[in-house]
């Protein structure tokens, strides 16, 4: 590069000049004096008329036109229905009575009669294959071959 003062010599004025044309930039920016705009008459507008489009369709293609091969058509599988039986549970005579000690807590209680008996139960308890899954002391949810039911108490 150039050493000495030769550099400073042409280095220095091309940094004042690149300083004062960006300073000169911004002030000029800021200035209220902006150019004003010559009066132009109304704008008149000429209608664009759109072309009517083409309409075509397109139709099932037999032979590959570059390779002279037919198609085979690719066959849809069909498919299955299958019908779900919906299993009709018959529920045994259940009526719930209360909570008998526990509140609502894990530890609670409660009295359910299942088929004309009375039965004391907790959570998570089984009896004829009924099981008692969640309950307070104003509902019960039971569980009975996979459906859930629940039941208010008797008033």
């Amino acid at each position: 590069m150039l050493k000495g003062k030769k550099g400073l010599y042409i280095l220095l004025p091309l940094v004042v000049f690149i300083w004062g044309a960006i300073i000169f930039q911004i002030t000029d920016a800021f200035t209220d004096d902006d150019p004003e705009i010559a009066n132009i008459g109304p704008i008149a507008f000429s209608k664009i008329e759109s072309k009517e489009r083409d309409r075509f369709s397109i139709s099932d293609v037999t032979r590959d036109p570059f390779l002279g091969t037919a198609y085979k058509p690719k066959k849809e599988p069909v498919k299955k229905v299958v019908k779900v039986k919906k299993t009709v549970i018959n529920w045994p005579s259940i009526r719930y009575k209360g909570v008998v000690t526990g509140g609502n807590g894990a530890t609670a209680i409660y009295l359910v009669e299942i088929n004309g008996t009375d039965q004391l139960m907790k959570r998570k308890d089984v009896i004829s294959e009924v099981k008692l899954t969640k309950g307070n002391s104003s509902w019960v949810q039971l569980q009975y071959k996979g459906k859930i039911k629940r039941f208010e108490i008797l008033k």
